[in-house]
């Protein structure tokens, strides 16, 4: 019983540790950003690649077969490739139905342009990087929230281009996406 109670105090306080070295991490990054932990907890930390984790992380898989993938530069294309860590996403529910996702090794969100253009945006609070999710049969299509009275959704085409927001409609094989848990 005695050796059961000390690897129990053992793990206790490995995972105490591991706890602590995270939340000194992060509050090294907010003193030398120069943020107060007191400021909005929903933005996100960059400071040698430390960031605050909301959400799942999940890749975004195109009834196609292909990954939306945001890139460190911004471009938004897609990949078929199932290990390409620029694939990871992160889901951040903003409203009910409503979605924000984050490009997790590029730091970018996902948004819309004015022509339909997918692009990464490093602003959070930019309000083209907000989608409505619709779900389809076992899939989701995910309709920009600026831009839902011209019902652009997030599409790639079957080639793996990505297809821009005016050419595509609701049902579109092209606009249905499974989400795979990371």
């Amino acid at each position: 019983m005695d050796q059961e109670e000390e690897e129990e105090e053992t793990s206790q306080t490995t995972t105490y540790d591991v706890a602590a070295s995270k939340s000194h991490l992060l509050s090294n990054a907010l003193v030398s950003n120069g943020l107060s932990s007191q400021k909005n907890k929903k933005s996100v930390i960059i400071d040698s690649r430390v960031l605050k984790h909301y959400g799942r992380r999940m890749k975004l898989n195109c009834r196609h077969g292909y990954n939306i993938l945001i890139l460190q530069n911004g471009k938004v294309s897609s990949s078929d490739d199932d290990i390409d860590s620029h694939c990871v996403m992160e889901f951040t529910s903003m409203f009910p139905g409503h979605v924000r996702i984050r490009g997790v090794e590029a730091n970018l969100f996902l948004a819309m342009n004015k022509d339909g253009l997918l692009y990464g945006e490093a602003d959070p609070n930019n309000s083209s990087t907000i989608f409505i999710e619709q779900p389809e049969g076992p899939y989701s299509a995910y309709l920009s929230l600026k831009y839902q009275r011209k019902k652009w959704y997030i599409a790639i085409k079957k080639n793996g281009k990505i297809k821009l927001g005016p050419t595509t409609k609701r049902g579109q094989h092209a606009t249905h996406f499974l989400t795979i848990v990371v």
